[in-house]
C-alpha cells in the first residue's frame, strides 16, 4: 500500500504495528521540516503510546510549539509532526482548531487502542477510508485500495462513475468516491475508530466562525492585505527549497510580489527569502488563452526567476495514460498542464510551491459569479445592467452567445413574471452529457452537499460559500493536491489560511463584485504591490490546455485506441454515439469547447478504468 503512493513521499518510508490490536501504520516521507531521521514518520512522543502518520504542514506550529514547552512538553525534533502529537496529549480534538494548516493524519492511542483520523477544514490534504465488518483501512490515494483491492473487495462504483461523467463537482464533496465501498472522509470531520465502533464527526465549519469587519470597502481592503501578508509569510517556513507557480492572474501573481515584499522588507529569515524567487510560468503561446505576458509583468516585479513550461505533443502523447493514472480522476478538462509545472520544479530543485488557489471561489473571480449578483438585483436598476456590461467584458468571445440572455433569464424577477418562457429557454441550454450509454441513465448520482445558509445572505455569497465548501474548490484541490504529489512537490496555499477564509466570508458581496470588477476588495489590498496590467485586468482564463487543438490532431492515435478499448467506464458510456461524434465532428472541427470537454470526460472514464485495473 505504501509502495502504490511512494511518489508522495519519496525521501523515507515508516511503519508501526500494535500486535494486540492488530494496527497497522504506514508512512511516505516527503521531508520539508527537519529533515533528520528525527522526523522519520510513524512518531510518537515519549512514553505516551501514541503515534502519528501524517500528511501536510502546520505553519503555525512554531508557535503551537512554544505554547506547549511553557506547560512542560519537551522536543526532540524541529517537526510540525511532534507538535501535532503534544498538541493532541495537553488539547485533545480541540488542538485540531489551534492548527494553522493543511492536514490529513491518523493518531493511534495503544492505551485506549483508539484510532483517530482527521483531515483538515477544508480538505486541501486528501483523505479516503474503507470499511466494513473487520477492517478499517485509509490512505491518500485510491492507489492505496486498489493495490489490495482483492483483499478488500473493492471495485469500481457505477454510481460514482455516473456522478463524476454528469459532473466531478458534485462527486468530492459527496462523501463518496469512484470505488465501491471506499468513502472520502469530507473536510473538516474526524473519524474514531475503537472497540465501541466507528463514529464520524464534524469539527470544524466556518459559518460559525464568521468575524466582524471593518465598515468601508477601504479598511476592508487593508485588513485584507495584513491578514494575506502573514498567510504568506507563514508558509514560507520550510526547510527546502520553495518557489511558486505563476499564471499571470491576480491570485498567482498577487502571491508572487507579496513573497517578494516580506523578503526586500526583512519579514522573514535569510533562506526564506532567498528560496521562493524561482517562478514558473506555463507558457500556451499561439493559443487565445496564453497568459505569459501578464505572467511576465508579474514576475519582473517581483524579481524573480522565470521558467518557462510548454507541452510537447509528443511527450503528451506519451506520458498521457501516466498523468491519468496519476490523476486517478474523471475530470471535464485535461490535467497535463499542472503535472508539467510540477515536473518542472521538482527538475529544478525546488520542493515547495506557493500557489494562488482558493481566492476565486470566495471572492466570486468567475464570470458565473456576476450572474449570482444580478440575481439580487432588478432587470430595471443601474446595478443589473452595470453587472451585466462586467460580464460581456470579462467574458468576451469565450462563452456561446446565449450566455448574455441567461444571465437576463436567470434574474429573480423575470423569472417570476415569465416562469413558463424561463423554464423552456434555460432547460434547452443544458450541456449534460449526451454520450451516456441507457445503463448509465438507469442509475442514481450521488448527491452534492448543501448547507443551510443564513436568510440573510444574498444570492452571491451564498453562491461563493456552496461553491468553496462543496462543490468547485473542493475538486479542485483535489486537482493540484495530486498533480503536484506526483512529482513529490507540496502545494501551499495562502488564501486558504483559514484566518481569512473567515473574514472573507464575513464580508458583504459589495466587496467581492462591484464598481466593475470581480475581486474588488483584494484589488483593493494589493494596489501598493500589484502592477496595475494585472490588478486591473477583466479577463480570467482557466488553467486548461488546448484540448480542442489535440482532440484533432496531437492526440488522435490514443483516441482512436481508446474507442476501441473495453472497461468499466466504457459500460457507462454510449460507444456508437462517442465514435460517430468523433467522426463526423471532431475531425471535421466542427465542434464547440462544451462539446469537446463532454468527449473528453466520457474518453478520461473509459481510459482510467483501463489504465487503474491493468496499470499503466
Amino acid at each position: 500500500m505504501t509502495k502504490a503512493i511512494s511518489h508522495r513521499g519519496p525521501d523515507d518510508e515508516g511503519f508501526y504495528f500494535a500486535q494486540s490490536s492488530g494496527t497497522g501504520l504506514g508512512h511516505r516521507r516527503l521531508s520539508i521540516l527537519d529533515l533528520s531521521p528525527l522526523g522519520h514518520q510513524p512518531m510518537t512522543y515519549e512514553n505516551s503510546g501514541l503515534w502519528i502518520v501524517f500528511n501536510g504542514e502546520i505553519y503555525n506550529f512554531i508557535e503551537i510549539r512554544t505554547e506547549l514547552e511553557q506547560k512542560g512538553y519537551r522536543f526532540c525534533s524541529d517537526s510540525d509532526t511532534e507538535v501535532i502529537l503534544a498538541a493532541y496529549l495537553e488539547w485533545g480534538k480541540n488542538a485540531f482548531a489551534k492548527f494553522n494548516g493543511m492536514w490529513a493524519l491518523a493518531l493511534y492511542d495503544e492505551n485506549r487502542k483508539e484510532l483517530l483520523l482527521c483531515r483538515d477544514r477544508y480538505g486541501i490534504k486528501p483523505l479516503y477510508y474503507h470499511l466494513d465488518k473487520q477492517q478499517l483501512v485509509f490512505g491518500s490515494e485510491y492507489k492505496v485500495f486498489w493495490a489490495v483491492a482483492r483483499e478488500l473487495s473493492v471495485s469500481w462504483d457505477l454510481r460514482g462513475i455516473k456522478t463524476a461523467l454528469g459532473s466531478a463537482f458534485y462527486l468530492e464533496s459527496s462523501g463518496f468516491t469512484l470505488l465501491e465501498k471506499v468513502r472520502n472522509l469530507l473536510p473538516g470531520h474526524y473519524l474514531v475508530a475503537n472497540e465501541s465502533g466507528v463514529e464520524v464527526h464534524q469539527w470544524w465549519r466556518t459559518l460559525d466562525h464568521l468575524v466582524e469587519v471593518p465598515a468601508t470597502l477601504e479598511e476592508q481592503a487593508e485588513q485584507l492585505e495584513e491578514l494575506f501578508r502573514d498567510a504568506c509569510r507563514l508558509r514560507l517556513r520550510s526547510d527546502v527549497p520553495v518557489g511558486t507557480s505563476l499564471s499571470g492572474g491576480i491570485d498567482s501573481s498577487s502571491v508572487v510580489v507579496m513573497l517578494s515584499d516580506l523578503a526586500y522588507s526583512g519579514e522573514v529569515g535569510e533562506r526564506a527569502s532567498k528560496s521562493w524567487q524561482k517562478t514558473f510560468i506555463h507558457s500556451f503561446k499561439g493559443t487565445s488563452f496564453d497568459e505569459t505576458d501578464y505572467a511576465d509583468i508579474a514576475a519582473n516585479a517581483a524579481d524573480a526567476e522565470k521558467i518557462y513550461v510548454t507541452a510537447d505533443p509528443d511527450e503528451l502523447l506519451k506520458r498521457l495514460d501516466s498523468i491519468l493514472y496519476a490523476f486517478e480522476s474523471i475530470y471535464p478538462g485535461m490535467p497535463d498542464s499542472g503535472w508539467r509545472v510540477y515536473k518542472s520544479q521538482r527538475e529544478n530543485g525546488v520542493i515547495v510551491s506557493l500557489d494562488g488557489h482558493g481566492a476565486d471561489e470566495m471572492l466570486g473571480g468567475y464570470g458565473f459569479y456576476v450572474t449570482a449578483a444580478m440575481e439580487d438585483s432588478s432587470v430595471f436598476s443601474s446595478r443589473f445592467w452595470s453587472l451585466l456590461e462586467q460580464q460581456r467584458q470579462m467574458l468576451g468571445d469565450m462563452v456561446p452567445r446565449y450566455f448574455t440572455i441567461q444571465t437576463i433569464l436567470k434574474s429573480r424577477s423575470w423569472i417570476k413574471a415569465n416562469k413558463e418562457l424561463a423554464k423552456k429557454i434555460l432547460g434547452n441550454l443544458s450541456l449534460n452529457s449526451k454520450f451516456l450509454s441507457e445503463e448509465a441513465h438507469k442509475l442514481e448520482g450521488y448527491d452534492k452537499l448543501k448547507t443551510e445558509l443564513p436568510l440573510r445572505w444574498d444570492a452571491l455569497n451564498q453562491s461563493l460559500y456552496q461553491d468553496f465548501h462543496h462543490i468547485i474548490l473542493p475538486r479542485i484541490l483535489k486537482n493540484f493536491d495530486l498533480m503536484s504529489m506526483a512529482h513529490g512537490i507540496e502545494v501551499r496555499m495562502p488564501f486558504m489560511d483559514y484566518r481569512l477564509i473567515n473574514y472573507v466570508f464575513s464580508l458583504p458581496s459589495s466587496s467581492k463584485i462591484g464598481e466593475g470588477y470581480t475581486k474588488l476588495v483584494l484589488r483593493k489590498a494589493m494596489s501598493n504591490l500589484l502592477p496595475d496590467p494585472i490588478r486591473l485586468r477583466q479577463t480570467k482564463f482557466g488553467f486548461n490546455s488546448p484540448l480542442t487543438q489535440w482532440l484533432q490532431n496531437e492526440l488522435k492515435i490514443w483516441i482512436q485506441d481508446t474507442l476501441e478499448s473495453d472497461s468499466m467506464g466504457s459500460d457507462l458510456v454510449d460507444m456508437k454515439k462517442l465514435k460517430n461524434f468523433y467522426n463526423e465532428k471532431i475531425v471535421s472541427g466542427q465542434f464547440e469547447w462544451a462539446e469537446a470537454s463532454q468527449f473528453w470526460v466520457c474518453l478520461n472514464a473509459i481510459r482510467l478504468t483501463q489504465i487503474m485495473e491493468k496499470g499503466v
